[in-house]
């Protein structure tokens, strides 16, 4: 039987990074698991993942990615909890990124799911966003990682 929370999460990993290709894949694993799980009896699953399905991520990702959390937050309220993924850590490698960026993507990855822990992996280590993330309620720890990037954990103070 699939592991559906672990599908969901790295369905999830993958757009919120907006690693497309990656995340088809992914999506096109969860989706053939639901399907195969619960075929056509769940009508409002089954018009959210042709919805997803049929979508250009890389047009809209802030909209795909908004129906993608709110299939998320369908399989939680139908009380299957393999897809509760609360508790579990989301990383963003954002690497590469040209500032101000990294800090936008932060902040909507923090927005999207306020409770949950989240990883960045940055180029350095980034000052600027201590003092934001404290504004907002937010601590932070961080260390310099084997591969000379910088990597930040974020938690609700």
């Amino acid at each position: 039987m699939p592991r559906f929370g672990e599908l969901l999460e790295d369905t999830l990993r993958a757009a919120r990074a907006g690693q497309w290709a990656a995340h088809r894949l992914q999506f096109a694993a969860l989706r053939d698991a639901l399907e195969e799980r619960f075929g056509e009896t769940e009508e409002e699953l089954c018009i959210r993942l042709d919805t997803l399905n049929s979508a250009a991520p890389g047009q809209d990702p802030e909209g795909y990615l908004a129906e993608l959390e709110q299939l998320a937050q369908l399989l939680r309220e139908r009380g299957m909890p393999e897809f509760d993924i609360a508790d579990r850590v989301v990383t963003l490698d954002l690497r590469g990124l040209q500032p101000p960026e990294p800090i936008v993507r932060i902040f909507a990855a923090l927005e999207r799911a306020p409770g949950a822990p989240l990883r960045a992996i940055l180029p350095h280590e980034p000052l600027p966003l201590y003092g934001l993330l404290r504004e907002r309620g937010f601590s932070c720890n961080g260390s310099t990682r084997a591969d000379g990037g910088f990597e930040v954990l974020i938690q609700r103070a």
